[in-house]
């Protein structure tokens, strides 16, 4: 089962990032296939340059990790990185610079699709 996860609000003033973090593990250790979608201000979570106080919450290290160990799949959308001023040499590795033709096809092939929004 392919689950897509959008996510819009900031990585530090909501949890809805630490929800779909959440999701997305779970959905990978049942063997499904989640991709998170980073659109609006969530493009703040894939800065690696990102240096949290509490470390429970190295969200950019979180999303790493499952993208390194679980096959997650993580697009952010350029067109809102480029209005961020968050550069590719700065997103975490593994994560892909995407658009909205590519969460189009996200939304119509996936066999979930979970957006979260404050």
């Amino acid at each position: 089962m392919l689950i897509t996860i959008q996510v819009m609000v900031q990585p530090y003033t909501y949890e809805d990032l630490d929800t779909a973090i959440k999701i997305a593990e779970a959905a990978l250790n049942k063997g499904h296939k989640v991709d998170i979608f980073l659109f609006c201000d969530s493009v703040l979570a894939i800065n690696s340059k990102v240096k949290p106080i509490r470390m429970d919450r190295n969200i950019p290290k979180k999303l790493e990790d499952l993208i390194e160990k679980k096959n997650l799949t993580v697009d952010i959308c350029g067109i809102c990185m480029d209005y961020r001023g968050v550069s590719q040499d700065a997103i975490i590795k593994g994560a892909r610079s995407s658009g909205l033709p590519e969460l189009a096809q996200l939304i119509v092939s996936s066999d979930r699709f979970i957006n979260l929004m404050a």
